[in-house]
């Protein structure tokens, strides 16, 4: 199926913006979202990926996501200790995927213990080697496979304690089948991963769309006063949750409907994309993602779409 792969190029940049990377352009931007928690989010255009953050508690701090790029978690580092001489501690991967994850050795090596869902670990150095297709160089091989991975491991999530402030990270599925979704109690902020993308296509290479409602629907209703860090996009709150949700649920109509119409899969592209271009044209990463999205979703109806297996 054409799209199957999505190259690193895309994972780099167009995650972020469809545009390409500039060298120049800082990293991120940081956003305060309450006392001593932060946002950090990628600007379009860098080669920080995804969207990361951090959270200041009475002894140490946690950072969540690690960019695409170790030298945009080495700017981050440098940005937590203009603010706190408290030491980084966790590092929680919300998944695999590489654009959340190339900065985690640089935290290992000043003593941070990295975390994820158990699948994390065992996707990381592999999953990750589809993202620069099918001609991967052996330099890029060995980047996937020098990827700093997880140490401490879990299934359903857990509370983790810095100090006197409680984080929550709870086990949700839908985006890659090991995603952690971090919340802050006492702050109302929600850090998604890439469950949550805001007014930005998504990546769905490995994503189940019925779960990724599903654990949207949960998030907006159990959250409901939060501000939600997306894995994509700037800070949200839940009516951008469900407008994210409800971009996932056009799709999947728009193509139940050329189904039952008797639209061959080889077609569905033409037939489904200007329908979503109506109400979603003006969204980040639209030109790019949303042939994959269409063709990624038509095999996951069809049950021919190739997902990870899980950790054993």
């Amino acid at each position: 199926m054409p799209g199957k792969y999505i190259c690193l190029g895309l994972l780099l940049t167009a995650l972020a913006a469809p545009v390409a990377a500039d060298e120049s352009k800082p990293f991120f931007t940081l956003h305060p979202l309450g006392q001593g928690v932060w946002a950090a989010v990628s600007v379009p255009g860098s080669h920080a990926g995804g969207n990361s953050g951090f959270v200041v508690g009475s002894d140490s701090v946690a950072v969540i996501d690690t960019f695409a790029d170790a030298n945009a978690a080495e700017a981050l580092l440098a940005e937590i200790h203009k603010l706190t001489a408290l030491p980084v501690r966790y590092v929680i991967n919300t998944h695999y995927h590489l654009d959340h994850v190339a900065g985690n050795e640089l935290f290992a090596k000043q003593g941070a213990v990295v975390l994820a869902q158990r699948n994390v670990r065992a996707w990381e150095r592999t999953e990750n080697l589809k993202f620069f297709g099918d001609k991967i160089t052996a330099e890029q091989k060995l980047r996937v496979e020098s990827l700093g991975l997880p140490t401490l491991l879990y299934r359903e999530g857990l509370e983790l304690y810095l100090g006197d402030r409680k984080l929550v990270l709870r086990v949700m599925p839908g985006h890659t089948g090991g995603d952690t979704v971090v919340v802050v109690p006492d702050a109302q902020v929600v850090f998604s991963g890439d469950l949550f993308w805001n007014h930005t296509l998504p990546n769905l290479i490995d994503a189940n769309t019925v779960q990724q409602i599903a654990s949207d629907d949960t998030l907006m209703t159990d959250y409901p006063d939060a501000s939600f860090v997306p894995g994509h996009g700037e800070v949200g709150k839940a009516k951008d949750v469900l407008a994210f949700s409800n971009y996932l649920r056009a799709l999947r109509q728009a193509i139940k409907v050329a189904n039952q119409q008797g639209v061959p899969d080889a077609a569905m592209v033409p037939a489904v994309l200007p329908q979503l271009k109506q109400y979603y044209g003006d969204w980040d990463a639209f030109d790019y993602f949303v042939q994959h999205n269409i063709e990624q979703t038509v095999a996951e109806f069809n049950g021919s779409k190739p997902v990870p297996a899980p950790a054993d």
